[in-house]
């Protein structure tokens, strides 16, 4: 006799019995997630990988449906573990069939957070960007922005440095400080500093939000108590400096224009400081003029802000280290500092 032929897996013959204990009455969705586990790990273990995040998808797309969560989320982690160990590479499709599963996760509880958690990871480990995809970071930022999901969403768009995710943050800090009517000094700094820590510097997100942000002030109602009148910078970057009230709002933009006078890389300390401290002696001068300025109980004054400003200088302007840093997340304990733990003023 000649030998038996056995026919490859496939998701037509292996997924619709699965999906069939979701649509009986009534839906069984213990044994469909147990079956789509079971059914995955024998396609994993026998190189049939693309069948298997086929079922694990569509099973946790349909379970979302249902409202299972924990069930649907923990075969969307499964199928990113999955995702992580084989050769599955970061594009629109992979991205697409997850971004499908976080717009179908609910924002209560901890499953969102878990499966963007894994998302990120998968996107680390097998994308081009170390701390995750651009564009996945800024997708989980405005879904949190409109659950109003602030420091969540603040946390991704920031990961992003993207344009358009710097604009959303701009509009959710807008939001978030209730359009001006409290002080938006502290949303401003929240904003811009982050991108000014990278190494080169992010120079075009922290403009992009500094400038959508300082217009969206002008036109809310507490626009004649925070603007003074405009002064040219005589720059292309920024045309415009905006002379407010606020020591902070007023520090950010000579930041920006600062900043963008950085030694170039692979400048020497030394190099950079030449004879007369270079552009690391301005930086100083400014922050200290605007630290004075702004008094003791300033935004500028408080430690995490004092401390994040310092790393500025070390990493752009190559000014050699004070001692007693505190070191640390210096970007969480910014964020920690001005709104505490619940994100609130």
């Amino acid at each position: 006799m000649p030998p038996r032929t056995t026919r490859p897996p496939t998701t037509e013959s292996l997924l619709p019995p699965i999906l069939d204990l979701l649509t009986s009455s009534p839906p069984n969705p213990y044994s469909a997630h147990q079956k789509a586990l079971t059914t995955t790990a024998r396609l994993v273990h026998s190189d049939h990988v693309d069948v298997a995040l086929d079922i694990l998808f569509a099973t946790a797309r349909e379970l979302l449906k249902l409202g299972e969560a924990a069930s649907g989320v923990e075969l969307g982690v499964r199928m990113t573990q999955i995702m992580t160990e084989g050769d599955v590479a970061v594009d629109q499709k992979t991205l697409a069939s997850l971004t499908q599963l976080l717009a179908l996760t609910p924002p209560s509880g901890p499953w969102r957070k878990k499966l963007v958690d894994a998302a990120i990871r998968w996107t680390q480990v097998k994308g081009t960007c170390p701390t995750g995809d651009p564009g996945l970071h800024q997708y989980v930022g405005e879904m949190n922005y409109k659950d109003r999901l602030y420091p969540q969403a603040e946390a991704h768009l920031l990961a992003s440095g993207k344009r358009d995710a710097a604009i959303t943050l701009a509009e959710m800090m807008f939001d978030w400080c209730e359009k001006g009517v409290l002080d938006p000094s502290p949303y401003a700094l929240r904003g811009t500093l982050p991108f000014l820590t990278h190494r080169p510097p992010s120079i075009l997100p922290a403009l992009t939000f500094l400038t959508t942000f300082l217009n969206l002030l002008s036109t809310s109602s507490t626009s004649s108590k925070i603007f003074i009148t405009n002064l040219p910078s005589h720059t292309l970057s920024t045309p415009e400096i905006h002379l407010t009230t606020s020591p902070t709002l007023n520090f950010l933009q000579l930041a920006l224009l600062t900043v963008q006078r950085a030694p170039a890389p692979g400048v020497s300390p030394v190099q950079a400081r030449g004879m007369t401290g270079g552009v690391g002696r301005e930086w100083e001068s400014l922050v200290g003029r605007y630290r004075r300025i702004s008094g003791l109980d300033g935004v500028l004054n408080h430690p995490e802000a004092v401390e994040v400003m310092d790393k500025i200088g070390q990493e752009v302007f190559l000014i050699p280290p004070r001692g007693g840093s505190g070191g640390g997340d210096l970007l969480q304990n910014l964020m920690g500092s001005f709104f505490g733990s619940g994100g609130s003023m």
